[in-house]
């Protein structure tokens, strides 16, 4: 398996890192009651094997990192259950 990609910290290299990995993403801001920022991301692949669920966080580049690593995760255990491991 090869070494995985350092990701960016902050929002626009992890776009940039997104789209240069062929992932798909989803991310929405709001604001909360006590005026803090939420950011839900959601990232995939358009294949079988999927993406992430919702992750949450006051950065946008945190909640993307975080969905990345999500995927990554629930993508191996896809793959192993298919007997491809």
């Amino acid at each position: 398996m090869s070494p995985l990609t350092p990701m960016p910290e902050d929002l626009t290299g992890m776009i940039a890192f997104l789209q240069r990995c062929d992932w798909e993403f989803r991310l929405v801001g709001r604001t909360l009651p006590d005026g803090a920022p939420l950011f839900t991301a959601v990232v995939w692949r358009p294949d079988s094997l999927g993406g992430s669920r919702k992750c949450r966080a006051a950065d946008p580049a945190l909640a993307l990192r975080m969905a990345v690593i999500n995927a990554r995760k629930a993508r191996q255990r896809r793959h192993s259950r298919t007997g491809n491991a």
